[in-house]
């Protein structure tokens, strides 16, 4: 009975909601192309944090003789790139937003419509981000291939694909972890601390700052293995041992979305049963 439940849950977000979501989309799709000044921003935070973070590096390893852990600079600098690249679609306001709604009581309305209240929000975050993703992705990566060049891991016949695969199981992954926070809003007047450790925890373990291929063995497991890391693993991507083991890294990340989505379901139902309870 749970199963089916789950799945109608799944359903309404990612098949049910095609239509809603293709709706979305384009909308914000075509807002952001016409009015530009989201990209200029997207693309100032990562020329601010990710530009000046590859310098820096770039020196750092430098004065190791180009060496650090085993690692060059090439893999880490695209590996810090592709994190700063995922981080532009934004999926990790959605716990905000949500916040939001229930604050202001614009959750009430929403669940009236004939919509499913998480497939809108979602769908919402990705079409809000999607423009200055692909923007900021290929034009940072044709910069950085001019200035750096490309690893060899990039020219196997499976890095693309991986990579796309990566990405979408990754977005998925974001948006449900975050939607258990943001569902913590329904019983939690203010969740932004709760955010902030979730958020600092995938910042560290997702190699924002310190590439993973440089983080001691404790940290590179934990990395590996917990939902923080696993929603990073575009960062992986271009190691030297994914080509052997990007399997096990894509079954990690479907066994956390497993997790989530159950969690997910349950605090979903408990929260509407609220806002039916209390009125809503």
């Amino acid at each position: 009975m749970y199963t089916t439940r789950i799945w109608k849950l799944l359903s309404d977000i990612f098949m049910k909601g095609i239509r809603l979501a293709s709706t979305i989309v384009k909308t914000l799709v075509k807002d952001r192309i016409q009015y530009p000044g989201r990209l200029l921003v997207d693309t100032f935070g990562i020329i601010a944090r990710c530009g000046v973070l590859l310098i820096l590096y770039s020196f750092v390893f430098k004065l190791n003789n180009g060496t650090i852990n085993g690692t060059t600079f090439l893999f880490s600098a695209w590996s810090i790139f592709f994190y700063f690249a995922f981080s532009v679609l934004r999926l990790r306001d959605l716990p905000l937003t949500i916040m939001e709604d229930v604050q202001t009581g614009n959750v009430e309305v929403l669940f009236s419509k004939p919509i499913s209240y998480l497939s809108y929000r979602m769908w919402w975050r990705v079409g809000y981000g999607l423009y200055s993703f692909f923007v900021i992705t290929i034009l940072g990566s044709i910069v950085l291939a001019f200035f750096i060049g490309l690893p060899p891991t990039m020219y196997a016949s499976i890095f693309i694909p991986t990579l796309v695969l990566t990405i979408i199981l990754g977005s998925i992954l974001t948006l449900f972890m975050y939607a258990t926070v943001g569902l913590l809003a329904f019983w939690v007047e203010d969740i932004t601390p709760i955010f902030w450790m979730v958020d600092k925890a995938v910042m560290i373990l997702g190699g924002s700052y310190l590439p993973v291929a440089l983080f001691p063995p404790f940290m590179y497991k934990l990395s590996l293995y917990s939902p923080f890391g696993a929603s990073q693993f575009i960062t992986h991507t271009v190691s030297q041992t994914w080509q052997t083991n990007w399997y096990k890294l894509i079954g990690i990340q479907f066994i956390w979305i497993i997790f989530f989505v159950v969690v997910v379901y349950f605090m979903f139902e408990r929260a509407k049963k609220k806002i039916s309870v209390n009125g809503g």
